[in-house]
């Protein structure tokens, strides 16, 4: 039997952030991973002599990430992350606020019938612009280094607050999916498709258009993303944090404060922090033996997130080439957002997909095959190039790329259950490749040196993610997690005595920041 302070379930970004804020303020904690490493959906790896980031391709600093290296004095070098966007030919290279307005004016060359409704698509992303300057201008208070002298910061503070105060009040506003306030703004629906399509299904319009900001505000830490994630590891053993890697829970008994691994190994808490998926706590809870009120919250509340789904994956290809750095960087910076045809996809992947899975018994082959081309054909690709950012990513003279989309778990798990899974991968990696190579990078194909892929499937496989989730709950139907940010503060409470939760299962929308704020939370909690 294990006696700690704290467990934390889950080696994500939110368990890291978790386990080294205790660790840093002398907790007894115990991190328990299911893998045999941390990281979960940041993560990086290596093949062949090339590093490839296996989930976020970058960081968004969010006035978090900076701090947060700062605060534990991590040793990690933060490199530029510049974003490109491009449609077709055209390809813009976000360089601050004013990119914003140059890329109007290749949206108003793109679709010149449409000027106006362009005008006042750009308007909406500015004025939410000005919204994230003032969320994300100043690093988070939850990771101040130092305590500063309140009255001197009194004047800035009070005026910040203000603004803060307006900007939360505007976002509270701004719920609507992006699909629903895009119909307001435009009537065409490849401009919409252009703006949109690469959004996860209903996202709240403020996440969605809030894309422009996050863009000027991504980094990429010096041996890839992986390379940060270990440098927390290192931090929590160096503060007397413990890690067990390999390590699967299967049983909370939340009464006497006990967890069971797969193995059969016992730990005690007196509290516990679960950062991994939440479908898996409230499967596996006992809540026998705490109070009745108790009880009743917890049970409702396991109904309500069971029943519920995460949002898209992603489906991704991963390969090398036998092309220099140079080649890539003529094109575009080592991250971009790419749509290689102005039509957009209309309703491939709605109407068109729901239809396909509404008749899946009667699907051949041929039919998915079809449906994939024009997925791919019109689709909008995030695609990574590592070392254009660090130049130890790749062998000399060669590149890594990886390129990426959302994709549908069901279609996935429908392609699996029919025996269709490995070669449906391959044909993926083909029309990936083949559309990147018949326009944004030319002749690609043909210096392919080897290629794999990572499908909604494998996520879930890997890190045990609900529908492979990258950023939690479907924005489809009432989300089960708190959804203001003036609850931020709750989301990490649940129904269980000294049991607290934190990611992107506990606030929506999610991303890294959100992961990394919400455990900072609940550390507090606990101390």
């Amino acid at each position: 039997m294990i006696r700690k302070d704290v467990v934390v379930v889950g080696g994500g970004i939110a368990g890291l952030t978790a386990a080294l804020s205790l660790a840093h303020n002398g907790k007894d904690v115990l991190l328990i991973e299911k893998n045999e490493e941390c990281g979960g959906l940041m993560n990086s790896f290596e093949r062949g002599g090339f590093r490839f980031e296996a989930g976020a391709r970058g960081l968004v600093n969010a006035g978090l990430v900076k701090p947060l290296i700062k605060e534990f004095a991590l040793d990690i070098d933060i490199l530029a992350n510049p974003i490109t966007v491009g449609i077709e030919d055209r390809m813009l290279r976000i360089d601050g606020e004013q990119s914003l307005y140059t890329y109007a004016d290749v949206l108003k060359e793109l679709y010149p019938e449409n000027k106006d409704e362009v005008d006042r698509i750009i308007q909406a992303i500015g004025e939410i612009v000005e919204d994230m300057k003032v969320l994300y201008g100043v690093d988070n208070p939850l990771f101040a280094k130092k305590k500063r002298n309140v009255l001197a910061m009194a004047p800035s503070v009070v005026s910040w607050m203000l603004k803060y105060i307006r900007t939360m009040y505007r976002i509270t506003r701004m719920g609507t999916p992006f699909e629903d306030y895009l119909d307001m703004l435009a009537v065409n629906q490849s401009l919409k498709d252009i703006i949109g399509q690469h959004f996860f299904r209903r996202t709240p319009v403020f996440f969605a258009l809030s894309y422009f900001a996050l863009y000027n505000d991504y980094i990429y830490p010096k041996g890839g993303v992986g390379a940060f994630i270990q440098e927390m590891v290192e931090a929590i053993g160096a503060r007397g944090g413990e890690i067990r890697y390999e390590t699967e829970i299967a049983c909370v008994d939340a009464h006497d404060k006990r967890l069971k691994d797969l193995a059969g190994n016992e730990y005690r808490y007196n509290k516990m922090i679960w950062t991994a998926d939440l479908k898996g706590l409230y499967a596996m809870t006992s809540d026998e033996g705490i109070a009745k009120q108790s009880q009743d919250k917890f049970r409702t509340r396991k109904q309500a997130i069971l029943a519920h789904k995460g949002a898209e994956s992603v489906f991704s290809v991963f390969l090398a080439a036998d092309l220099p750095p140079e080649f890539f960087r003529d094109k575009a910076s080592g991250h971009v957002f790419y749509t290689p045809n102005r039509r957009g996809l209309g309703t491939v992947h709605t109407t068109e997909l729901q239809t396909l899975l509404q008749r899946w018994d009667t699907v051949q082959k041929h039919d998915l095959y079809a449906w994939l081309e024009r997925f791919c054909q019109y689709n909008t690709f995030e695609i990574s190039i590592p070392v254009l950012r660090d130049p130890d990513a790749a062998p000399p003279g060669k590149t890594g790329i990886i390129i990426s989309t959302l994709f549908d778990y069901a279609l996935t798990s429908r392609i699996r259950a029919r025996g269709w899974y490995e070669e449906f991968k391959r044909r993926v990696e083909e029309l990936f490749i083949m559309t990147v190579s018949s326009s944004i990078y030319p002749n690609l194909e043909d210096r392919v040196l080897f290629s794999f892929s990572a499908s909604p499937w494998s996520i879930y496989k890997r890190v045990g993610s609900s529908e492979g989730s990258i950023v939690g709950w479907s924005f489809e139907g009432k989300i089960p997690a708190v959804t203001s940010m003036f609850k931020m503060g709750s989301s990490v409470q649940t129904a269980l005595p000294d049991v607290y939760a934190a990611g992107k299962w506990v606030y929506s929308p999610a991303g890294g920041p959100t992961a990394i704020m919400t455990a900072r939370i609940a550390a507090k909690q606990c101390m």
